[in-house]
């Protein structure tokens, strides 16, 4: 799992670079934006050429950049849980 994909998604349902680009050059301050299979709304709070940055009702910000050299997109967040599974 990469950190712009869940172990859900899969290369058939993923949105092209260029189709990602175009749908975050859409975006602005105060709009409201869901990533990958995530239910969570995230406002925008700040966008620049090559990324978005969003946060989530509760305050968790995440950071959406392309990354400059393949055009592909990832997302990056600050861990602030972490539980391990029982198996």
């Amino acid at each position: 799992m990469t950190p712009s994909r869940s172990d859900s998604s899969t290369d058939d349902d993923a949105l092209a670079p260029a189709e990602i680009t175009d749908r975050l050059d859409g975006l602005d301050v105060g709009d409201t934006v869901t990533m990958n299979d995530r239910e969570q709304p995230y406002e925008v709070i700040e966008t620049d050429a090559y990324s978005v940055i969003a946060a989530a009702p509760n305050g968790h910000r995440v950071t959406i950049s392309q990354n400059l050299q393949s055009g592909g997109w990832t997302i990056n967040e600050p861990v602030f849980d972490v539980e391990p599974l029982e198996e």
